[in-house]
């Protein structure tokens, strides 16, 4: 009786683990296109592995036996993937939901975009982006980001939302077209973030409606027309966007018309020199694009940047120090007191003075005593401490004592000193002095103690 209880039990947790994984939505996973080597491949295949992915979608991603199967229906992976071949893609998955993502250099740097597109609506439901150095990075910050794509994809409530079609952008002469396809993506993604519109973003249903309806994109398209293409596609309101040239700038413009009457809802521009720079910017232009009334409050506090103490700033070197250094000829040994004052940002007054010891003369004892006042630009590494260079002058007073003679000496020198501020904590310094008939060079290093909260 307890066996038969027993199986009974496990086939009925067997059937509603089945009925559970089931119910759960299909995600097909695409390699991410552009980047060096393998890189798509590796974040596509480490993102299929999250448990935030695992646990909300049964989860089907591109693996080397669909190749064949991609490669039969001509599909092209290789740049930016429209919505509608992702469409196709997840179709042929017997996917409801499909994951895809672009990589692309930024300077020194990798951006990584990812969607996720539904494939009976075409609706992007979920979007991320993140600039990384090297691949390594990458491991830590894919949990935040398919708990952040799960959590848009499938809790987010847009039934009752208006929708946005995004239109194809139109790119100027001498515009990288990959660029506008970039910042038009990240745009899409910060849109949707507002949580003011199901986003449709571009794809070739749009762009056959535009060759069937014969509009014009190349250059502008009127209100009317807009309208008129918001309701072929059934959208609410419709976005228009393009990238030219401003002297040395780029500009992008957006604007978002009602397609009820053709009427314009908000529009909004940005100039910029580089792409990275295009990229900061899409935030502010989507909150300008979905709330024009309230988004440039909302802006002002994003930019404002309080006031901070003297110690607050980093850019600000206020420290005491003990150093000890030589002059590798005379004086052998120098110990050095100093303390800097940072009234000016990015400035600083170095004021101290230098206790010197020991010459290379037998028979001959050695004492000096130099203070000094240094005017140094300061510049904070990103972590802590800084790398300074500066110029100042000190006055030298020299003994040599012979026996019962005393011989004084006093010089008066220009100083030229670099160093580094390590941890905010250790110094290291060089000064060049110099009479400018005589140089004296002098290295230093020591404990720093900067005041900064």
């Amino acid at each position: 009786m307890f066996r038969r209880l027993l199986l009974i039990a496990v086939l009925l947790a067997g059937c509603a683990a089945f009925a559970f994984s089931q119910a759960r939505p299909v995600l097909g996973i695409l390699p991410f296109t552009g980047g060096t080597g393998g890189d798509g491949e590796t974040i596509a295949t480490l993102i299929s592995m999250e448990p935030a992915i695992m646990g909300a979608f049964t989860v089907v991603p591109r693996t080397a036996a669909l190749n064949a199967l991609f490669d039969e229906h001509y599909f092209q992976l290789a740049g930016l993937t429209d919505s509608d071949t992702i469409a196709g893609i997840g179709r042929m998955l017997n996917a409801d939901y499909v994951l895809s993502g672009n990589i692309r250099r930024l300077g020194n740097r990798n951006l990584v975009i990812a969607t996720i597109v539904n494939v009976e609506t075409f609706e992007q439901v979920a979007g991320y982006y993140r600039t990384y150095l090297a691949i390594e990075e990458v491991r830590d910050f894919l949990p935040s980001m398919a708990r952040s794509m799960v959590d848009d994809a499938l809790g987010r409530g847009t039934e009752r939302l208006p929708s946005l079609a995004m239109l194809p952008f139109a790119v100027a002469p001498g515009i990288d077209a990959q660029d506008a396809e970039t910042l038009s993506m990240i745009l899409a993604i910060e849109i949707l973030n507002t949580g003011e519109y199901v986003v449709l973003p571009r794809t070739s249903t749009i762009q056959a409606a535009l060759e069937e309806m014969d509009f014009q994109m190349m250059g502008y398209t009127d209100d009317e027309g807009m309208a008129a293409l918001g309701r072929a596609i059934n959208a609410d309101f419709v976005l228009s966007g393009g990238v030219h040239r401003l002297g040395a700038l780029n500009l992008f413009t957006a604007q978002v018309l009602r397609v009820m009457d053709g009427s314009m809802f908000a529009g909004a521009a940005r100039d910029y020199r580089v792409i990275a720079d295009g990229v900061s910017l899409m935030a502010e232009l989507a909150m300008l694009l979905t709330d024009p009334e309230g988004a440039q409050v909302r802006i002002a506090e994003i930019h404002y940047v309080p006031r901070l103490s003297a110690f607050e700033d980093p850019t600000r070197f206020w420290s005491i120090g003990a150093l000890v250094g030589s002059s590798f000829a005379e004086p052998m040994v120098i110990a050095t007191l100093q303390a800097t004052l940072a009234p000016l940002r990015h400035w600083f007054v170095r004021i101290g003075c230098d206790l010197g010891f020991i010459n290379d003369m037998d028979d001959t004892d050695f004492f000096s005593i130099a203070p000094f006042a240094h005017f140094a630009f300061f510049l904070p590494f990103r972590a802590r401490g800084g790398w300074h260079i500066g110029v100042g002058g000190s006055f030298t007073m020299a003994e040599y004592r012979f026996d019962d003679h005393v011989v004084p000496r006093t010089i008066v020198a220009a100083d030229f000193t670099t160093g580094f501020n390590i941890g905010n904590m250790f110094d290291i310094s060089y000064t060049l002095r110099t009479t400018f008939s005589t140089v004296i060079h002098r290295a230093s290093a020591g404990f720093t103690w900067r005041f900064q909260r």
